[in-house]
């Protein structure tokens, strides 16, 4: 549990980050096995059911590990200062209210269910397979949560190898539940949403097994808890920014939704296709700039403010030697995707035409998540928010405007054209922005 600005911090970074996307690969993996068991054991119709429902359901997940995401800031902040008392009660406090809420929130979902399938066009054909699949996974939404705070935590503390064997164990137990549950027990759709809520709560308590141990070997207390209003209210400064930023963004999907369930079940099998190979890039560049939010939290705890802007220039670096394979692989081997996970001719034609034309165009959210990790290490949570309001009206009003002529691929050129205005935006802010003036007082 190395402090990343302690020695060379090229190489801290590369040793931090690297098990980082290896785990997000793993992750993206068993992603895409799911998708390729869906569609093998249960037709285009199965990889439907579940992506008319993916962008709601990721909207009230991205509450949860938005909400993580920026209080983690705020546990590396402690870590570097030392404060380990603070920092353990600063986690089992917002295990405790964050959890919850989240019980609270899979209620109401499950219980207004019809008028969320309503707001999402849901086809008629779909409706049962999605109710099934959106019950289970609203249901075991606070275990998810249990996993992500695990990672954050372990990423906060400099501990990224053992993510990288969670993720693994993760992904194993999913797909080997996937194939249990799917064709010896004919569960279909239900099937994959249980795997992987058993699957993560295996992984949680490996996470609250392991930390335990690291946290002991820092001389911590584990036992008590008290809950201080000063710990609560920083949590919530470092945590809500990001929530919002996270739930702005989603709930923009959700609203285009709409759009993308009306344009038929081919349609949603290419277009959720092409976003799986979209995650897995995503979940490269986003991995390596989580070691620049990390290392500033860090700094800033340790009061190393002179090391910022070699973190950052190594950030920038890191990240685009990490995506550019992948990314390469993604805009060449289209059709080879495409035809991997479908069948039929027009879901392979939006599949193949999002990773040929669209993602080339990612390095400008490349830009726009590197400013966020930025933003969001430095307490720049209205920076952070309006970015992301920026990202998310653009895709909104181009999707409208480009979708009665042009359908799905509207759907598309929306998603470009937001990536790069946004980027516009960041870098606007970053350059010439005063958000960086006394980054003391920014922080707390």
């Amino acid at each position: 549990m190395k402090k990343l600005f302690e020695g060379n911090i090229r190489k801290n970074f590369f040793i931090y980050a690297f098990p980082l996307i290896l785990t997000a690969l793993l992750s993206q993996s068993y992603n895409f096995i799911n998708t390729y068991m869906a569609g093998h054991f249960l037709g285009d119709t199965g990889i439907s059911s579940v992506g008319s429902v993916t962008p709601f359901s990721t909207l009230i997940s991205s509450l949860c590990w938005g909400y993580v995401t920026g209080f983690s800031i705020y546990v590396a902040t402690l870590y570097g200062r030392n404060e380990y008392k603070s920092m353990i009660n600063v986690i089992k406090t917002n295990i405790l209210i964050t959890s919850l809420v989240i019980v609270c929130f899979s209620i109401s979902c499950i219980l207004f269910k019809e008028p969320i399938f309503n707001y999402l066009n849901i086809e008629h054909e779909l409706k049962k397979d999605a109710s099934i699949y959106f019950i289970i996974i609203m249901a075991g939404l606070v275990i998810n949560h249990q996993v992500w705070i695990g990672v954050y935590v372990a990423n906060a503390i400099g501990i990224t190898m053992f993510p990288f064997v969670a993720s693994f164990i993760t992904s194993f137990l999913n797909i080997l539940g996937n194939y249990i549950l799917i064709k010896y027990f004919n569960l279909g759709v239900a099937g994959i949403a249980l795997s992987t809520l058993i699957s993560n709560f295996i992984t949680a308590i490996f996470y609250y097994i392991v930390l335990g141990k690291a946290f002991l070997k820092m001389g911590c207390v584990l036992s008590g808890i008290y809950f201080d209003r000063k710990e609560i209210s920083t949590s919530f400064k470092f945590g809500f920014p990001t929530m919002l930023q996270q739930s702005v963004m989603y709930i923009c999907t959700m609203v285009t939704s709409p759009l993308t369930n009306s344009c038929g079940s081919n349609a949603i099998a290419g277009y959720t296709v092409g976003m799986r190979l979209y995650d897995l890039n995503a979940a490269v560049y986003q991995n390596s700039n989580k070691t620049v939010s990390n290392y500033i939290a860090q700094c800033i705890g340790g009061e190393k403010y002179h090391l910022l802007k070699k973190g950052i220039k190594t950030g920038i670096i890191q990240t685009g030697l990490f995506l550019l394979p992948f990314l390469a692989i993604t805009v060449f081997g289209a059709e080879f995707f495409g035809d991997l996970f479908l069948d039929n001719e027009e879901g392979i034609s939006y599949a193949s035409s999002f990773m040929k034309f669209c993602m080339p165009f990612v390095v400008f959210n490349v830009i726009n998540n590197l400013m966020h990790a930025i933003f969001r290490s430095m307490g720049a949570g209205k920076i952070l928010v309006c970015s992301t309001v920026v990202y998310s009206l653009t895709r909104i009003i181009f999707s409208y405007l480009l979708f009665g002529r042009y359908k799905m691929y509207g759907i598309f050129a929306a998603i470009v054209l937001s990536w790069i205005i946004e980027s516009i935006y960041g870098l606007g802010m970053y350059f010439f922005g005063n958000w960086k003036n006394n980054i003391k007082t920014k922080i707390f």
